[in-house]
């Protein structure tokens, strides 16, 4: 019922925006038709072309970064993103996408597991990460996970700081990008207390993640059951983290030992 109100939602904003530009499109063209000289006709044609061109191509490159985030957020699919990602930034004349383009390149090397170069690309793009919240709150969560990768306790320290120091000031003016949950026991895994870290993470509303979420929560989750010597309930996890995963670089973590 959610994924059709959802469906509707989406479709029905799409078809209200098309119709928009069909009536723009039929109002040029009565401008033509009702313009008596030639000089007007092509003055109004050419700015009817070039306006309708312009909206043609931001509605097409809103569809390849819609199937771009799709292919990393559900299907996990790191090549079928990073080849949609390649096309956005081709075709993106106006750089209206490169913000955009910033943050995903940031989870795309993260979940290749290429975290050193993920660190290299946030303190790169540090200015920008730094110039709102929600950008804020992406930065240090993104260190979080590559210094919990790559065992780096001091570094992760200064990120799970900086993390709760966002959580205590302007709730109002962040989005939920992340749960407070999911770092909270990603923080008590790392200090071994793994019951806790259970704990924290069974709060998480699992309704509300993409796979690619679900996959790290089902990671840390199964490995919090081995440490607690419970090989059956968490070796499952580990397997369903597997087959939602997909091409994930914790797909490959998960058989070398985990975080």
């Amino acid at each position: 019922m959610k994924y059709f109100v959802w469906k509707s939602f989406y479709y029905g904003k799409k078809m209200f925006i098309w119709s928009i530009y069909l009536l723009f499109a039929l109002y040029i063209y009565f401008l033509i038709y009702s313009s008596e000289t030639l000089g007007a006709q092509l003055f109004f044609g050419s700015i009817g072309f070039v306006v309708l061109c312009i909206v043609g191509l931001f509605e097409h490159l809103k569809i390849v970064y819609e199937k771009m985030i799709y292919a990393l957020n559900v299907h996990c699919d790191l090549e079928e993103a990073a080849r949609l990602k390649e096309q956005l930034k081709r075709k993106d004349l106006f750089n209206g996408f490169k913000q955009s383009i910033i943050i995903f390149d940031s989870l795309l090397l993260l979940d290749a597991g290429k975290y050193t170069d993920c660190l290299a690309h946030l303190d790169k793009h540090q200015k920008f990460f730094h110039g709102t919240l929600d950008y804020l709150f992406i930065y240090y969560h993104t260190q979080m996970y590559c210094y919990s990768f790559l065992k780096d306790e001091k570094n992760l320290t200064i990120a799970f700081e900086k993390l709760f120091q966002l959580k205590d000031k302007q709730k109002k003016k962040m989005r939920g990008l992340f749960s407070w949950h999911e770092i909270s026991g990603l923080q008590y895994f790392h200090q071994q207390r793994n019951q806790k870290c259970l704990q924290e993470l069974a709060l998480i509303d699992t309704a509300r993640l993409n796979n690619r979420e679900l996959s790290y929560l089902l990671y840390l989750q199964g490995h919090c059951l081995l440490k607690l010597n419970k090989p059956s309930e968490g070796n499952r996890l580990l397997k369903k983290a597997r087959t939602i995963g997909n091409t994930l670089a914790i797909v490959q973590v998960i058989q070398n030992g985990g975080i």
